[in-house]
């Protein structure tokens, strides 16, 4: 077996609570609800992408927008980050993403004044 590592982007470990939702289009779907929201808890983290540990069944390809939320307990804004990507990996305990844009802006899920 060869071990050679063809990642881009070296992967590290993130604080044990870090959480993130993503939302991607719900291919199963034959109703209303178009997108999936899924939650999960961020087992390793790169500029490259991330592995999200979750339960629910993913497809590869499927685009994803990505909230990553380091400090949940936090009332702080400043401790998430939102992306975009692609399902690149299912797992049984989770998903692979590979990020196509990062938003470095401080974001809170809402809008802030100017």
């Amino acid at each position: 077996m060869n071990d050679v590592n063809n990642r881009e982007s070296t992967r590290k470990k993130v604080w044990q609570d870090t959480e993130a939702t993503i939302k991607v289009n719900d291919p199963f779907s034959s109703g209303s609800r178009k997108t999936m929201t899924i939650n999960g808890i961020v087992d390793n983290l790169s500029t490259g992408g991330m592995f999200l540990k979750t339960e629910e069944s993913v497809p590869v390809s499927s685009k994803a927008e990505i909230i990553i939320k380091f400090d949940p307990a936090s009332s702080s804004s400043d401790l998430s980050v939102k992306a975009y990507g692609t399902i690149v990996n299912a797992a049984e305990n989770g998903v692979g993403i590979k990020f196509t844009s990062i938003d470095m802006r401080n974001y809170s899920g809402v809008s802030s004044k100017k």
